[in-house]
């Protein structure tokens, strides 16, 4: 068979690191898995960055119409970022009858309908293995090695900047703030954080799991999500206290009535011998379950030039084998459709037990009050802790409820701040079993 001729745009990070291992592994694929490929073109508009990389033969250019006009190339790989370029470039491809490879989490999120239907009009593929977890091969699991399985939950810490500043802030009880200059210093964190510490970042990549779990399109526009920004230091030792490690948690569950599918992102209080409680720095974890294999878990390196470009790497792979067996579209994602749209649980509907930090003044009554109206939504207490040492202006007290619906809770919640004995916002952290 001709050569399979690629097209790359974007030499930035993972760009250059996709470069990097396909020169130093192209005669394996070449010889060991009689896959003939070649990267044929490398465009990016910062010219500058070929000459740090091992481009070999490859045409090098700014322009990105050499790839599309290219009518040799099969396969364009898509690594520039942002959902306004990279979505007419990868719907360009698509029209073309090109094959498609992208990290680009955002795009797929938020325009994967349109681009998903675009590629099966076209009889051509889409492949976003490093759009989720990125070296880790959470997409590969879930399409292929779980196909017998209805996975039915999945719990992840999908951001590494996040957890990241959550592991600073309970190993040395830094504040927020601290914690995420730290993670920028070491290049953890953009210098714009807010994708990533607003829980946009997990977002993306929950909605793209989400709909593939369920056989749908999980809009990115319908899940609740809420980021760490709130979580202070305070919140931290108190859960350390009472046992419990917070993390950012990105949740899918399928027990949800009507054929809704619970999604959503949001900091959770786990406990401590929880599996996940001890991923830690910028590690990742996918904890998913099956009703056939049960749980099984991933860990690994969710970002970073190397596991982003393995993973972009393993499906050009993918995309080369495919071609040469003439099943271009061996996995079909045509349920990825607006037509077939999942409805998303709303988060008021949402069962869980709570921690409920309240920041009070310290004077007789005010643990009744704060009993009675919860107790009045039919939310029980669990356990009350009151701290000493603080200003009488305000003092902590952190309740432990049990399950109880986010409706409820927001009604207590309601009465509640509208008492003047009340001296701070209510943090109001999920506890996840």
């Amino acid at each position: 068979m001709r050569e399979i001729s690629i097209g790359i745009v974007g030499a930035g990070t993972v760009g250059g690191g996709v470069v990097k291992i396909l020169h130093r592994r192209i005669d394996n694929i070449r010889n060991e898995l009689g896959l003939p490929v070649r990267i044929a073109r490398i465009v990016d508009k910062e010219i500058s960055r070929f000459a740090a990389l091992p481009v070999g033969d490859a045409r090098c250019s700014a322009d990105v119409q050499d790839i599309l006009g290219d009518d040799a190339i099969q396969i364009v790989i898509e690594l520039s970022g942002g959902t306004t370029f990279a979505k007419e470039l990868v719907l360009s491809a698509l029209s073309r009858k090109k094959h498609v490879i992208t990290a680009n989490k955002a795009l797929l999120a938020e325009h994967g309908s349109q681009i998903f239907e675009t590629a099966a009009k076209a009889g051509v593929s889409v492949y976003f293995e490093a759009a989720v977890g990125g070296g880790m091969p959470i997409i590969k699991v879930i399409r292929e090695s779980l196909v017998g399985n209805e996975i039915f939950s999945v719990k992840t810490i999908i951001n590494g900047t996040c957890n990241y500043i959550l592991t600073k802030m309970t190993a040395e009880g830094s504040a927020f703030t601290d914690a995420l200059k730290d993670a920028q210093r070491k290049g953890y964190a953009e210098a714009d954080p807010t994708l990533d510490v607003g829980g946009v970042d997990t977002g993306h990549k929950i909605a793209i799991l989400a709909s593939l779990v369920s056989g749908g399109y999980v809009p990115f526009h319908s899940i609740s999500i809420e980021g760490i920004t709130t979580i202070s230091k305070d919140d931290i030792a108190f859960a350390r206290e009472l046992g419990y490690t917070i993390k950012l948690l990105g949740i899918i569950k399928k027990n949800a009535p009507e054929g809704q599918l619970d999604v959503r992102v949001h900091p959770v209080m786990l406990h401590g011998n929880h599996i996940l409680a001890s991923v830690s720095d910028v590690y990742n974890a996918i904890l998913l379950e099956g009703d056939a294999v049960g749980q099984i878990l991933l860990y690994g390196k969710g970002a970073g030039e190397m596991p982003t470009a393995s993973a972009v790497v393993s499906d050009v792979v993918d995309a080369a084998r495919n071609i040469i067996g003439t099943t271009p579209v061996r996995i079909p994602m045509q349920y990825y459709s607006t037509s077939r749209s999942i409805q998303v649980k709303p988060i008021y509907t949402v069962t869980s037990r709570y921690c409920l930090r309240f920041t009070v003044m310290d004077r007789p009554g005010v643990l009744a009050s704060l009993a009675g109206y919860l107790g009045k939504e039919g939310i029980s207490l669990a356990s009350v802790m009151q701290k000493e040492g603080f200003s009488k202006k305000g003092v902590p007290v952190i309740i432990l409820t049990h399950a109880a619906t986010e409706k409820n809770l927001r009604t207590a919640l309601t009465h509640i701040e509208a008492m003047d004995y009340i001296k701070d916002r209510t943090q109001v952290i999920r506890i996840e079993d």
